[in-house]
């Protein structure tokens, strides 16, 4: 038997027990939106959106073919570098070579590298997007679709999440012709506690009458319908999908957290529909134990994922800004 079967064991076990780990977290981002994995190359093309074509008709008997002119934006998503995350173990802290599934060392590393891939959905929605025939073109957030933390109030006046912001959110959906009948088209927004505590302020929301019965989308005849927070998760209301996520926590968020929240202090909650939403992944997760003679010979940990995000429509994507 060759001599460094121990370390090769041990280090096949730390590998299993982050890809195992991986399984068990579950990257949800990947589910709300247009994702792909196996990708490579500097720049990647999410896709070519033509413009709409309007019908008209036609003008009497063999009369000549009108054509149309179409406009053609492609959309691009840029490979950046690795995100990766490290740590040591001294040896006289391993007294075993073996890493089971279940190791704390496999389930830490695990959870970090899912903080860093959820971390870049954000950075996605966020920033900026690019479009052209090389994707080189910088598209900004459209200022349009964000709603103002003093929306439906009187100007200055900065609240929560509102009923007044809920309904100019679907009323803002419904101009940009998102269809909340068409799955792919159902509105997902991010909230804190503090939204779903406003939530729970709302007459509309927290009433039975206002709740049907999540399944059927009518009030059952026997008066049972959905609670507001059904099995400690907020409901869905108006047709838009809550999903909570503590978007200002940096250990949560670790690049994200500063950039959802604006220069006032107001946070800027995500509003996004899943084909407005796209996620391209070059690398799901790479992981290493090394020897490090400068530490000691002590044994290093690593591991490697590479995934990123980025706004296909600008007008399927909106901010609603709440403060405390």
């Amino acid at each position: 038997m060759a001599e460094d079967w121990a370390e090769t064991t041990a280090t096949t076990s730390f590998e299993m027990a982050v890809e195992f780990q991986m399984n068990e977290l579950h990257d949800e981002f990947e589910t709300l939106c247009n994702f792909k994995g196996g990708v490579s190359g500097e720049k990647v093309e999410i896709t070519d959106r033509f413009s709409d074509l309007l019908p008209k008709k036609t003008k009497g008997r063999l009369a000549k073919t009108e054509l149309q002119d179409t406009e053609v934006e492609r959309r691009w998503i840029h490979k950046q570098d690795r995100i990766a995350v490290h740590t040591a173990l001294d040896p006289d802290d391993q007294m075993a070579t073996e890493i089971p599934l279940d190791s704390p060392l496999g389930v830490a590393v695990a959870r970090g590298i899912k903080i860093g891939r959820q971390d870049e959905f954000l950075i996605g929605f966020y920033g900026t997007a690019y479009v052209g025939k090389e994707g080189t073109t910088a598209v900004p957030f459209k200022a349009a679709n964000v709603l103002a933390a003093d929306y439906g109030e009187t100007p200055g006046t900065d609240t929560g999440l509102t009923l007044a912001k809920l309904k100019g959110l679907r009323k803002k959906a419904r101009k940009a012709l998102i269809d909340p009948r068409d799955p792919t088209n159902k509105l997902h927004m991010m909230i804190t506690a503090e939204e779903i505590e406003d939530l729970l302020g709302i007459d509309e929301y927290i009433s039975k009458d206002y709740n049907p019965d999540s399944q059927t989308n009518y009030r059952p005849m026997n008066g049972a319908a959905r609670q507001a927070l059904q099995n400690g998760e907020p409901t869905d209301f108006m047709g838009i999908h809550f999903v909570p996520a503590e978007i200002t926590n940096e250990k949560a968020f670790p690049e994200a957290a500063a950039l959802a929240v604006n220069g006032e202090g107001h946070r800027r909650l995500p509003v996004w529909v899943p084909k407005g939403m796209a996620g391209r992944q070059w690398l799901l997760v790479e992981s290493h134990r090394d020897r490090r003679a400068d530490l000691n010979h002590a044994w290093q940990f690593s591991a490697y994922t590479n995934v990123r995000y980025a706004r296909i429509h600008e007008d399927l994507n909106f901010i609603v800004e709440t403060a405390d």
